[in-house]
């Protein structure tokens, strides 16, 4: 991290927060923001520091924008490089850069399709930088390759540039010489046993982890090689957040500022994520794979993973299946029913939102107080006022267990799996003969063998196997966690465990409760899909159709 530590700890300043901001979305910074700021803002977004797009020429002749070819698009957000199209691309970081002869070390991060042939150990200076930013001639007199963008920058803009790629942090957030420290999120208001459930399955991993590296803790401090640098002790820390959302940024900076972190892994919201992720953005921690239904969903928003949009996810799988139902049924009208405040609300927008991009729908919206109990009396009331058409409920199982009669122009209802939890015992046999369910998991029959390596190791460490759901991902998520730590040799960076997340998901040999998990650059939403299931008399789920995309 560059912009936010001093001497003194958190930097606060107006302009800093200003500039920051303006990093991720390519509007004029600050006047009197730091050349460091204006620097990271042109390799992030490709835009200077009015905000207007850098002009580059690519493959010789071909004009483009700089924000269509930022540098932070090949060689990424840790600056360690990558590869594009068979080729390396390499690092910028400031030790590659101006210090060659460390250069090997820096190097040593890239799989050796990445590595770079040829390449020169002379150092850069500040003109031989602009020759390579401008021209693509490097310090030896080698043309760089073509792809390479010939961007059009002024005096005062390559000097801010230059300016951040100088800069490197003279510490690593969340490590010290003998331990790497994690945190994970849990607030105020989450059910106590699916706190513990969370905390038993990171507590027990933890254990292991250092169970398995306490002899390569010692064999590090007499190595120079760089993989054994990862092998300290982990340190597990539980931020506990109470109180009012508008308060949870001060205590999460509180938290960081007594002991900051090199990444977040799982968490537990009783409400939103909002304030946990923009936290992360902030001061530019990763956060892996939160337990969450209702992520922030962001364009450019880069340190949260996330497992899928959650509820929003379900609504989208939800219009697809619409349309196709639809166009078969005569457009029926579509009834929704859901909670006017909390997570609820969310996919009854996102519901909104997905079929008004579509002709001929006609959506009917009743929204109920969110403290109203659903009475017997209540849901006779409303199934009075229904006629025809599709009903969507997106309520909880308590809500919607004295359903128990439908009018006979419901043709079908559709339901989330994550708001009804899958305890279909208390619905009526009415109810359950015309319900769908938003599945975003791999299906029951399948999902169980995938249950088998958690469910083991639960039983191992004597934890009770409470929550399929919440546990499966928890073991999931640090899982990835060990993996991706294990191939940062020495580089401890949180923009680089995410960019190893995006690279290596698709690749573990740990299976997750989701069909299909990937994440492409750029990419927060590992899960893209789900199924739409039938619910049987007996409560079995058969799907109505093949996985959905939207």
């Amino acid at each position: 991290m560059i912009s936010f530590f001093s001497k003194s700890g958190i930097h606060s300043s107006k302009a800093l927060t200003i500039a920051v901001f303006s990093l991720y979305c390519g509007a004029a910074i600050a006047v009197d923001a730091q050349p460091q700021d204006i620097g990271k803002q042109i390799y992030l977004t490709g835009h200077t520091s009015s905000g207007e797009a850098i002009q580059a020429i690519v493959g010789g002749n071909a004009p483009v924008n700089g924000d269509q070819f930022s540098c932070v698009s090949c060689h990424r957000r840790s600056r360690l490089g990558s590869s594009e199209g068979g080729k390396q691309v390499p690092p910028l970081t400031a030790t590659a850069l101006f210090k060659p002869a460390q250069m090997s070390v820096t190097r040593g991060v890239l799989p050796k399709a990445f590595k770079h042939s040829g390449s020169t150990q002379i150092p850069y200076t500040d003109e031989s930088l602009a020759k390579a930013i401008r021209e693509g001639i490097d310090p030896t007199g080698r043309k760089l390759d073509p792809l390479m963008p010939r961007y059009i920058l002024d005096d005062n803009n390559i000097a801010a540039l230059a300016t951040y790629l100088k800069t490197e942090p003279s510490s690593n957030p969340g490590v010290d010489d003998a331990a790497l420290h994690f945190a994970t999120v849990v607030t105020e208001g989450v059910d106590p046993v699916k706190r513990k459930a969370m905390l038993d399955i990171l507590t027990g991993y933890f254990q292991d982890k250092n169970a398995d590296t306490r002899h390569n803790t010692k064999r590090a401090k007499f190595s120079a090689y760089k993989m054994y640098q990862v092998y300290r002790k982990w340190e597990l820390h539980v931020w506990e957040l109470k109180g009012d959302e508008s308060t949870w940024p001060t205590q999460l900076e509180d938290y960081y500022r007594n002991q900051p972190v090199l990444a977040m892994v799982g968490g537990l919201s009783a409400s939103g994520w909002q304030p946990i992720h923009q936290f992360c953005e902030q001061f530019e921690v990763a956060c892996l794979f939160p337990n969450t239904d209702v992520p922030v969903i962001s364009e450019s928003d880069f340190y949260t993973t996330y497992f899928s949009k959650g509820l929003t996810l379900e609504a989208e799988t939800l219009a697809s299946h619409l349309k196709n139902v639809n166009s078969k049924a005569k457009n029926l009208p579509i009834i929704q029913i859901y909670r006017d405040k909390g997570q609820n609300a969310v996919p009854a927008k996102a519901l909104r939102e997905a079929l008004q991009k579509t002709d001929n729908f006609h959506l009917q919206d009743i929204a109920i107080a969110d403290l109203q109990p659903l009475t017997p009396k209540f849901w006779d009331d409303q199934m009075k006022k229904l006629g025809n058409g599709i009903l969507v409920l997106w309520l909880n199982k308590e809500d919607i267990e004295n359903l128990n009669k439908l009018p006979s122009g419901i043709t079908a209802v559709y339901g989330s799996a994550n708001l009804i939890d899958e305890q279909l015992q208390k619905l009526s046999d009415t109810t359950k003969a015309n319900l769908y369910l938003i599945y975003p998991w791999e299906l029951p029959d399948t999902k169980e063998p995938r249950l088998m390596r958690v469910k083991s190791w639960l039983k191992s460490k004597q934890i009770p196997f409470v929550d399929e759901h919440l546990q499966a991902n928890t073991f999931f998520s640090v899982q990835i966690l060990g993996e991706v730590i294990t191939h940062l040799l020495d580089n401890f960076s949180s923009a680089y465990i995410v960019e190893r997340v995006e690279g290596m998901l698709g690749t573990l040999s740990s299976r997750s409760i989701y069909p299909h998990l990937s994440l492409g650059a750029g990419q927060r939403f590992a899960s893209k899909g789900s199924y739409i299931v039938k619910v049987s008399h007996d409560g079995h789920l058969v799907p109505a159709e093949d996985w959905i995309v939207p």
